[in-house]
């Protein structure tokens, strides 16, 4: 695979991904497009699961950020009603594709 095909791969990621979040924002009830404006979404993100907004400045620090992100997206899958440990596993390793099926959940 060349540095094109990877730079639209990654392309096509992120739109899957930010248009999941949009969608998934709009659900929750935040303005559909803090999910396009970096900073702003982890803000909407903390709304969402229940956390101050002061918890997003976690992503500033390397290597707790990663902890601490795998954590926010299990909750905001929790807040949307999914408890099993499948769906924990899933909304971590399948991120964009997750948040994408939440935000088109009923």
């Amino acid at each position: 695979m060349d540095i094109s095909q990877r730079a639209v791969l990654s392309v096509f990621l992120g739109m899957i991904a930010a248009s999941g979040a949009a969608r998934l924002y709009d659900k929750a009830g935040q303005p559909f497009w803090h999910a396009f404006i970096p900073g702003l979404n982890l803000v909407a993100l903390m709304r969402i699961v229940g956390r101050p907004e002061t918890h997003a400045l976690w992503v500033l620090v390397p290597g707790i950020n990663l902890y601490f992100l795998a954590k926010w997206m299990v909750e905001l899958a929790q807040s949307f009603g999914k408890h099993h440990w499948i769906d924990h596993v899933l909304v971590v390793a399948f991120n964009a594709f997750y948040v994408l099926n939440l935000g088109l959940d009923y």
